[in-house]
């Protein structure tokens, strides 16, 4: 009887100890734990806005789109200019010209502004057309630039900062990569060597991209 009750005592007691082993097991410092396997990801920011825009191409594209719209934009400038003198006209003679001279005035002013809106939406639409016609070329080719520079450098990811919305909250100036796409864009595609300009022929004058008039007033 006493050896039974001896031998029920230490199988309780090993009972009762097997939590405590576990317990041990589970608190195994973590250093002599296997580390987990992490891959480091080169990551690079590229304001494809500014490279489209600033490399030589693009410079040269800008240029051409100036001096195609340079004389519409002057014609357009040229009306909005008529169409101030005769608000000016129509203002300072508003108590001494007759109902008719009032009248005719007044028409030959909405005849301008009726003019002026629709020179403006049409150079508006060629110039966009122009211009995505150039934008589209130069991307297809920037594309080609991006994708070797970042197999070349390793980079795994390559995010547009001027996107919309931006998806850039923080970047650091390491990561950055735009100068480094536009000088390897202008090294893959060279412009042609400018032609002498012949003698006696003039440069169009560079302007803006279409103004924006301010929109038409009626008469008074």
């Amino acid at each position: 009887m006493k050896r039974s009750r001896a031998l029920m005592t230490l199988i309780i007691v090993g009972l009762l100890s097997l939590p405590l082993v576990g317990q041990q097991m589970e608190n195994v410092p973590a250093a002599q734990q296997a580390p987990p396997t992490t891959t480091t990801l080169k990551v690079g920011v590229l304001d494809m806005q500014e490279a489209l825009e600033r490399t030589k191409e693009g410079q040269k594209a800008m240029e051409d789109l100036q001096a195609q719209f340079g004389p519409r934009n002057a014609e357009l400038q040229k009306l909005a200019q008529e169409i101030q003198d005769l608000e000016n006209q129509l203002r300072r003679q508003e108590r001494t010209l007759s109902d008719d001279a009032r009248v005719q005035l007044g028409r030959q002013l909405d005849q301008k502004r009726r003019a002026a809106q629709r020179l403006q939406e049409d150079i508006q639409a060629d110039f966009q057309v122009a211009q995505s016609d150039h934008a589209n070329r130069i991307l297809a080719k920037l594309q080609k630039v991006i994708d070797q520079y970042a197999r070349e450098r390793g980079f795994a990811i390559v995010i547009n900062s001027s996107a919309n919305p931006n998806p850039v909250i923080y970047a650091a100036p390491a990561v950055e990569i735009t100068q480094d796409i536009i000088r390897l864009y202008d090294q893959l595609y060279p412009l042609p060597a400018a032609q002498p300009a012949a003698t006696g022929a003039q440069k169009p004058a560079a302007t803006p991209t279409p103004p924006q008039p301010r929109p038409p007033q009626p008469p008074r």
